[in-house]
């Protein structure tokens, strides 16, 4: 049996949307309020114009490097091989480094000990007026926020090496920021190539802070391959002036006491004659060891010296890179009649239904 359940007109209402907006109707309703829609997109476009004419222009500088991608092994040496077999040297063992990764090439131009050194060096604009360091140029830069603010200029530190601790106050820690999100580095996987992108308010300065960047990279870079190599030529260029002087002493010495004792044989003096020979021996073997030794690091390090190509070199740009004030002024003006749109279906949607 089939029990049939009546709803009251209260009830009937309250199952209801408050409101309905059908397609045709919201088109026809725009349509008689274009005039109001278009004052609202109006509006915003030429709120879009004045903050496109106030917003700081920018120039950015672009430069494309192609990093060494492995270490070179001593086939590469080959060249070297008939000397180095005339002179003693074994180059075998030579070029075994591992090669520093240039996906990490990137980091360093983000690193605060970069951005410290690149702050400190001086620029110049393209107006010919000439700052003593960047940071007075990103602090002291004209623009119409100085209506508003007094600029003043900002000193940071120099740069310091791993071991130091740094300290830098809030105003300085903030410059360190911006000045990291103007730089733009990436490496591409496909070409190796490293693309590096500097953006400042002039093109001038914009340049020459990537001429800076591809600088420090490659000292950076060279300095981290071959650093270890250079404290052991350090060591060995010292072992080898002592070893050489102890080796010029002992062959003195035994070529004085064979002069001096040429036409006399006793037992004593043919001991004192062997120490002497065992003395010169031992230096003049401490001597050559030493000096291969040292040869070989000093080919080491020409082995282990990275190569950094510019495929692209810094130049100054000729157009802004921001803002874009055509796209602004379009977006603010979609943007407005997006909002004029909405105000008007809201003014007329009977909410009472």
């Amino acid at each position: 049996m089939k029990k049939w359940i009546t709803l009251s007109p209260k009830d009937t209402d309250s199952i209801r949307s408050s409101s309905q907006v059908e397609p045709r109707w919201a088109l026809v309703t725009i349509w008689r309020q274009r005039s109001n829609v278009l004052k609202i997109a109006f509006l915003f476009a030429v709120i879009g114009v004045v903050v496109a004419l106030l917003s700081p222009v920018e120039f950015t500088s672009e430069v494309q490097v192609m990093p060494e991608l492995q270490a070179r092994s001593a086939m590469n040496l080959k060249r070297f091989g008939a000397l180095a077999e005339l002179a003693g040297i074994n180059l075998e063992g030579v070029g075994n480094t591992e090669a520093v990764r240039p996906d990490l090439y990137p980091d360093v131009l983000k690193s605060t000990p970069f951005i410290l050194h690149m702050l400190n060096q001086p620029v110049k604009t393209v107006s010919g007026q000439r700052y003593p360091t960047l940071a007075a140029f990103l602090t002291q830069e004209p623009s119409w926020l100085d209506w508003f603010q007094e600029k003043k200029t900002l000193m940071v530190p120099r740069a310091v090496n791993d071991r130091q601790t740094l300290h830098l106050t809030r105003d300085q820690e903030l410059l360190v920021k911006d000045t990291k999100e103007r730089i733009l580095s990436d490496l591409d996987k496909q070409s190796g190539v490293i693309i590096i992108k500097i953006k400042m308010p002039d093109a001038e300065v914009a340049a020459q802070v990537s001429q800076i960047a591809i600088d420090y990279l490659t000292r950076y870079v060279i300095s981290y391959r071959t650093e270890k190599t250079r404290e052991d030529l350090g060591f060995l260029s010292e072992r080898f002036r002592e070893a050489k002087k102890r080796y010029d002493r002992a062959m003195v010495n035994l070529s004085a006491y064979k002069d001096q004792h040429r036409y006399m044989v006793t037992q004593l003096g043919t001991i004192e004659e062997r120490r002497l020979q065992a003395e010169f021996e031992l230096a003049q073997g401490l001597y050559s060891n030493i000096t291969q030794q040292y040869e070989q690091t000093r080919i080491k390090i020409q082995e282990e010296t990275p190569i950094l190509k510019i495929l692209e070199p810094a130049q100054v740009p000729t157009k802004r890179s921001e803002p874009r004030r055509t796209i602004m002024v379009i977006l603010y003006t979609f943007v407005g009649g997006i909002i004029g749109i909405m105000i008007v279906l809201i003014r007329h949607v009977d909410w009472r239904q």
